[in-house]
């Protein structure tokens, strides 16, 4: 039997393809049936977090040579969209108020760009921000926009000093957060605002509507 296991895995079909933000080449084989459970926990889970370990632990299984938790999220989820469309079809199914429609995996696009950005503060202080690695996210409790922002801060420098981010504990940096002037809330939504997502403009019978951000064409509803 585990002859028969191992022929199997080794006339699995490879493909390959760029991620759009690192521009990094991946080649992965095609999901199998016993994926099916977790895979539609990603497509049907209204948790964010959990159908976010779901599709890592997939994609870990099914991707040579490539290190998932280092990716920015939006490549991790177009690897998924594309390892899915090689196993299944191209085809998404989401719904939105009670409205189902069809879309092709091929029509979502790439947007934005992994960045970085410093923004200083009074009194010397300095907020270093970076695109959050999907290792980054699986720290954090929820994927709510407050929770997102500590992720999104790598480093802070008070005067001669820097503190790394994630040597701090989530307290220390919700009261970071907390105390930070109002002013630099505008700038810390338009850094969360540019992060590298996938699109896509859908019409619906309600209207055009854009499925966009965090795991949205998974648990889109």
């Amino acid at each position: 039997m585990d002859n028969i296991v191992e022929f199997l895995n080794a006339s699995m079909p490879k493909y390959e393809t760029v991620l759009p933000f690192s521009g990094k080449t991946v080649s992965f084989s095609p999901f199998r049936v016993k994926d099916a459970k977790n895979i539609a926990i990603i497509l049907q889970e209204n948790n964010k977090k959990l159908a976010l370990k779901a599709m890592v632990d997939l994609i870990k299984s099914y991707c040579e040579d490539f290190d998932t938790s280092e990716a920015c999220l939006a490549d991790a989820e177009y690897l998924f969209l594309q390892i899915r469309s090689k196993s299944v079809d191209e085809v998404l199914n989401l719904v939105r108020d009670n409205e189902k429609v069809q879309v092709s995996i091929s029509e979502i696009k790439p947007r934005n760009k992994v960045n970085t950005e410093s923004i200083n503060l009074a009194s010397g202080i300095v907020l270093h921000l970076k695109t959050p690695t999907v290792k980054d996210l699986l720290k954090l409790q929820t994927l709510d926009k407050e929770d997102l922002t500590k992720a999104c801060i790598e480093k802070i420098a008070i005067k001669n000093e820097v503190y790394n981010a994630n040597k701090f504990v989530p307290e220390e940096i919700k009261k970071v957060l907390d105390n930070l002037p109002l002013s630099v809330i505008p700038k810390l939504d338009k850094f969360l605002k540019d992060q590298p997502e996938l699109y896509l403009k859908i019409p619906f019978e309600s209207g055009e509507k854009e499925v966009s951000g965090l795991l949205n064409f998974f648990i889109y509803r």
